[in-house]
């Protein structure tokens, strides 16, 4: 695979250790595509939505149509992953997405488009991927060794939010000079090349228990979760900026408000994955950090405090700041945070340990957009922003009160554990 880099020490020279193994450099080219596949899908449907309604409710429900799935197949999925082949199940996610994804460019492309057919690709999206985000995530341990796993996800953050910058800007820019259609067709080929960039990846299916029935093996999953409450803790962290400090779905409306228009809002939506790489570099540059229940906690605080400039910002360059704020906060707590929970679960419960942070981080951010969207119908875009943020400081300041393993130094540090050994290419 590699000689393994010195990830483990601080500076900017380890913050690539993870791409130093072959297995992890083909992931990393597959989640960039898809990440861009999702961004350019999100930003399309968006403007999609307000094109054809004008509507902040409507605009928020694309966020239901999208939380539902997540919340009830995310489990399943972790069911799967921590049985069937984890690359396999990936691959055959991403051909699904990009068929749907085509036949909505088609619809586009005849003219038949209606906003059902919309709100029906949303959801079933949203589905094959909260299927497949389990063995995503549980996937990443097996392919660098355990002092590497920090900067894997840091990359991985790096990855998710250069695609915020990319997806949005470029969506913006086919939107305006070509139109909806093409920016579905695009989606569509960004997922089948994530599915060719893994084919090198090999890796058996995780060992089931003879015999052990998949609500026995979700029980199991769930059991270990409510044992290790601090990981609770750490999504309900989570929780309170993707659901109360929500904002995506309320982009079109600022850009309307600040007269910026179609390349306007592809600017604001691109500006959290600028600000999330300078966040996400700043991380890399710690290597395997201290403290990182802390990092989360006061990464959330933060974003609070960068809501409520985008809310009151009377200027376009002064929310492009603030939308950077919001990217920059997110990877500070969202990196220590999913290296943390990825460090405590052992393998063999790993993708249904992600599968139970995979629906609320896949649930969470829509459900976010229906709560977002509900409040600027009755109260304006502005006031919904400041009032997600009042709340989410108020959630955070509880959670962190209560769960004292928040503020142990050594939290998510690896520890030696029996686990399968991944078998040889």
């Amino acid at each position: 695979m590699g000689r393994p880099m010195a990830a483990g020490r601080p500076g900017l020279r380890h913050a690539v250790a993870a791409l130093a193994f072959a297995d992890y450099r083909r992931f990393a080219a597959s989640l960039l595509l898809t990440s861009i596949g999702v961004q350019l899908l999100q930003t399309a449907i968006l403007w999609q939505v307000f094109e054809l309604t004008g509507s902040a409710l409507l605009l928020g429900l694309t966020g239901l149509a999208r939380a539902g799935p997540h919340m009830v197949l995310s489990l399943a999925g972790g069911v799967i992953a921590d049985r069937a082949n984890r690359v396999r199940l990936i691959q055959a996610g991403q051909v699904a997405n990009a068929v749907l994804v085509i036949g909505l460019a088609a619809l586009a492309f005849s003219g038949r488009l209606e906003l059902w057919h919309v709100y029906a690709v949303t959801f079933l999206n949203a589905s094959f991927s909260a299927i497949t985000q389990p063995a995503r995530a549980a996937l990443i341990p097996s392919l660098v060794p355990g002092g590497n796993l920090v900067n894997a996800v840091a990359l991985n953050a790096t990855i998710g939010q250069t695609s915020q910058i990319v997806g949005p800007a470029v969506a913006g820019i086919t939107i305006a000079a070509l139109d909806l259609g093409a920016t579905y067709a695009l989606t569509g080929v960004a997922y089948l090349a994530a599915m060719i960039a893994i084919l090198g990846i090999r890796r058996p299916a995780p060992r089931a228990r003879m015999g052990e029935s998949v609500w026995r093996s979700l029980a199991e999953g769930l059991a270990f979760v409510r044992r290790r409450s601090v990981i609770l803790s750490l999504l309900a962290l989570d929780l309170g900026e993707t659901i109360l400090g929500s904002y995506r779905a309320l982009l079109p409306i600022f850009a309307a408000m600040l007269g910026v228009g179609a390349s306007g809002f592809g600017l604001l939506s691109a500006a959290p994955g600028v600000g999330s790489l300078l966040g996400a570099t700043f991380i890399l540059s710690l290597g395997d950090m201290r403290y990182k229940g802390l990092y989360t906690v006061f990464g959330v605080l933060a974003y609070c405090g960068a809501l409520v400039l985008l809310a009151l910002s009377p200027w376009f360059a002064l929310s492009l700041v603030a939308a950077g704020l919001l990217g920059t906060t997110n990877s500070v707590q969202m990196i220590p945070r999913n290296t943390a929970i990825l460090a405590i679960s052992p393998d063999s419960l790993r993708g249904r340990v992600e599968a139970f942070r995979s629906m609320f981080a896949g649930g969470g951010p829509p459900l976010g957009y229906t709560l977002s969207g509900g409040v600027a119908a009755a109260l304006g875009a502005p006031a919904a922003l400041v009032l997600g943020a009042i709340a989410c400081t108020v959630l955070v300041g509880v959670v962190a009160a209560r769960d004292r393993e928040l503020r142990d130094p050594a939290l998510g540090t690896p520890v030696a554990e029996p686990e399968p050994v991944a078998a040889a290419r």
